[in-house]
Order: C-alpha cells, then structure tokens, then sequence
C-alpha cells in the first residue's frame, strides 16, 4: 500500500492530496483508496445538509469521487483538490434538489413529511420535554432555512454549518469573499426576521 506523506506549500496548506490523486492517475488505487478515506466522511456531511437524506448523499458523495477518479489525470494542482471536491458536491446536489423540486411540481405531490430538509442540531436538551421543544424549534429554523434562496442558503450552509472561511466559501461557489459576506448577512437577517415574526404571532 501506498502511504503519501504530507508536504507543506509555502501558503501552509498540505499538498498530499495532490499526491494521492498524481499517483491515481497512474493506477495505484491505494491512492484513491486513502484519498476516499480521508475526505468521505466530511463530503457525505455536506451532502446530507444540502439534501437531507443520509442515503441520497451518500449517493452524491460517491458521485463526486467518482468524478474526482475520472480527472486525476486532468485536474491542475492549483489551491486545495478538497475545495474543487466541495464545489463539485455543492453544484451536484442542487442540481438534485432542482430536478426534485421539479418533479414534486409536475407530479403535483407534496412532501409527505412536510419538512424542510436540513441539518441536524448539535446539542441534545437535559430532559424530555425540553428535548422535544428543542427539536419542534429546530424543524421550524430548517423549514426557514429552507425557504432562502438557494445563494443565501449555500452560504449559510457552508459558513454556518460546515465553518469554511470566506476565502474557501467564494473558490467553492466562484464569487467574491463580499459577496460571501453579503449573501450571509441577508441570509442570517431573513432567518431573524422570521423567528421575530414567529414570536411575535405566538405572543398576540
């Protein structure tokens, strides 16, 4: 088995990656094996938040490894190989979420379980009671989530949840680290303007 050891670039980062996917190009599949190994779990991740489907974004991730194997061969090692793998997921899954949404539309069948796909929350509650007000809070901020538009949502999503700096989000999605920021900002003012507006319903 083939074990690449990292070296450092002059900008800090480690360009092992690079490596594995030089020596894939020439057929060493312990190469593609260890680059799988190393990026599957954080690549299923983010397809899971974009789609919400644990099955559905495994099969994602699969795709963009997938497409990573049949351009070892092509791809320029220029920046992080994990920042082209995130933009290829990203545009992957909504491509999946634009051809869902389409079908629901044609077919006219709403969504059976009438949730928004989205994330899961971080920290579970002390008790029971407080646990399930937690999760009927946290399916109305993914329901919010959901109804950004799909620009703001990514970032969120990216920023928020997956915690890639600016710099990262903007090669990602091809944009300005400003317009990351602005995206963000909207997004985040949206979601406050509708749990503001959810409170103040509540309290009348």
């Amino acid at each position: 088995m083939t074990v690449v050891m990292p070296n450092v670039l002059s900008d800090g980062t480690s360009d092992s990656d690079w490596q594995l996917l030089s020596l894939t190009a020439e057929g060493d599949e312990d190469a593609f094996r260890q680059l799988v190994e190393r990026h599957q779990n954080r690549l299923v991740g983010l397809c899971q938040r974009l789609l919400g489907d644990r099955e559905e974004a495994m099969d994602a991730a699969q795709e963009v490894f997938l497409k990573t194997y049949s351009r070892a061969g092509s791809l320029e090692p220029k920046g992080e190989l994990f920042t082209w793998m995130y933009r290829v997921a990203t545009n992957h899954c909504l491509n999946r979420i634009r051809r869902r949404k389409l079908a629901q539309f044609l077919s006219l069948t709403p969504d059976p379980e009438g949730e928004a796909p989205g994330v899961d929350p971080v920290d579970g509650a002390p008790d029971a009671l407080a646990s399930l007000e937690s999760r009927r809070r946290w399916r109305k901020t993914r329901q919010e989530i959901e109804a950004l538009p799909e620009s703001q949502r990514v970032v969120l999503i990216l920023a928020r949840f997956e915690g890639l700096p600016y710099r990262q989000i903007g090669e990602i999605l091809g944009i300005s680290e400003g317009a990351v920021e602005s995206r963000l900002f909207r997004a985040m003012r949206r979601l406050q303007g509708a749990q503001e507006s959810a409170a103040s319903g509540v309290t009348r």
